[in-house]
């Protein structure tokens, strides 16, 4: 049986394939991304911090009593985060966007709506959501060549991430002996699913 990580694995190799696949991901690492789909992508990525360092920090406290490891480990993870989403919006003030606008963006409050519920009920799907983004994160931006829009938000997590995926993996590896079969199967079907959700938001963000 495949173990947890390999599983993970393959759901991160699957969604970098679509995620790079796209025309405005493929400008990005390329020759270069307009303006609007920049503005797109780093708005859809203050979604995706917003929201999911409230899920990690839920996690966290939801596992505090049966798994202190995962839950320290989710704590880490949470304050590793700190800021990043504050990143993404001073680069869009820098190119003239003040601020986002949550309620406006389509399907981002069913997003964070999703995560925090499974936070509740079903946190180790939160371990998995992460992991799908830390290392798909950690492989794509350090691709990145530069380009003349406000970029700390990519630089960093070109810098930052690659860490953090040493760091998931090691934690995916110390919790799996405790867990079901069920339990893998619905942790990476899980990671699936949040990574179609931030495609959607993607795919529907306005510039």
């Amino acid at each position: 049986m495949e173990s947890l990580e390999q599983r993970l694995d393959k759901e991160v190799e699957d969604y970098l394939g679509r995620v790079e696949g796209t025309a405005e991901i493929t400008a990005l690492l390329g020759d270069g991304i307009s303006r609007g789909d920049y503005i797109r992508l780093l708005k859809t990525c203050y979604v995706i911090e917003h929201i999911s360092r409230k899920a990690v920090l839920l996690s966290a406290d939801k596992t505090e009593q049966d798994n202190p490891y995962l839950s320290q480990r989710f704590k880490l993870c949470a304050k590793g985060e700190e800021g990043h989403a504050e990143i993404a919006l001073r680069d869009l003030k820098d190119m003239g966007v003040d601020g986002v606008d949550m309620p406006d963006i389509p399907h981002a409050e069913d997003y964070d709506s999703m995560l925090q519920e499974n936070a509740r009920n079903f946190p180790l799907g939160i371990l998995g959501h992460s992991y799908l983004f830390e290392n798909a994160s950690g492989i794509m931006f350090p691709k990145h060549n530069g380009h003349d829009y406000p970029s700390e938000f990519i630089r960093v997590h070109a810098k930052e991430d690659p860490g953090h995926s040493i760091a998931i993996k090691r934690t995916v590896r110390r919790v799996e002996p405790g867990l079901s079969a069920d339990d893998i199967e619905n942790i990476a079907r899980f990671a699936r699913e949040s990574g179609e959700y931030l495609l959607r938001i993607f795919q529907g963000m306005q510039g």
